[in-house]
């Protein structure tokens, strides 16, 4: 029995439920709503001291950390492979996998704050925005959501992420030039782990940084059009708000000045 506990909104979350699609393999929900701090809860922490998604039980053993969980379910459930049996080539997949976990995933944190988490704050009545606070276990941070509610869009913080965003195209591009995925010509880990970046930064707006890089471009339709992709997109109403277009349109005006 596999059972996921997951946000639908969280990268990581995707990445494991994109490995289980692709593996077609049955699980278990149980949500985990980040916006409502579930993750903190003394309950949740008892099963993932280190207070993130996903984690993922499987008869009763508990594993965590996305990249990880990934690994255990393609050594556990071989078919299909996820991982090239080549080592060189498994070490450039799992080279990826980890620049996902280190730079990917952190690197779209800045532009996620500013342009969807402070604009689904500045949406609550004072009482409401409070109410959602005062179930934060941590003050410093709840103060810190409490002042984001009353902030403008911090366009330097986000162009951070424009900038990550645009330096690993160009190394996707450069790899997806010698073929099909970013691991030569086999689907693997490593385009799981994309996925949810592709996801995120389609829905951030940022979707100009792919259409400037024609292989990426390809790869990203393909694998937008997986069945995995598409079952691991978050429904609809479980998103963050999408930014708006102002902002996007400033954003590429950052992007494109000399």
């Amino acid at each position: 029995m596999l059972e996921l506990y997951h946000d639908w909104d969280s990268l990581m979350s995707f990445k494991v439920r994109a490995c289980l699609a692709e593996k077609q393999l049955d699980w278990t929900p149980h949500l985990i709503e980040l916006t409502e701090f579930k993750h903190l809860e003394a309950e949740y922490l008892r099963l993932n001291p280190n207070g993130v998604v996903p984690t993922l039980v499987h008869d009763g053993h508990v594993v965590i950390e996305s990249s990880v969980i990934n690994e255990y379910l393609d050594e556990v459930f071989q078919e299909p492979s996820l991982r090239p049996t080549d080592p060189v080539a498994r070490a450039h997949m799992r080279a990826w996998v980890k620049y996902g976990d280190d730079v990917l995933h952190h690197g779209v944190r800045p532009a996620t704050f500013e342009m969807m988490i402070k604009q689904r704050l500045k949406r609550f009545s004072k009482q409401e925005l409070e109410a959602l606070i005062a179930h934060h276990p941590q003050p410093a941070r709840a103060q810190a959501f409490r002042k984001a509610a009353a902030e403008d869009i911090d366009f330097d913080q986000v162009n951070n992420t424009v900038v990550i965003a645009n330096t690993a195209f160009a190394r996707m591009e450069a790899s997806l030039k010698e073929g099909d995925w970013l691991v030569a010509d086999q689907f693997s880990l490593a385009d799981v782990m994309a996925m949810s970046f592709i996801d995120r930064i389609t829905h951030l707006g940022l979707a100009f940084l792919i259409d400037r890089r024609p292989s990426v471009r390809d790869w990203a339709d393909r694998l937008m059009n997986r069945s995995s992709y598409k079952s691991s997109v978050p429904p609809p109403g479980t998103r963050l708000p999408t930014p708006d277009a102002d902002a996007i349109e400033r954003l590429k005006e950052i992007f494109n000045k000399p």
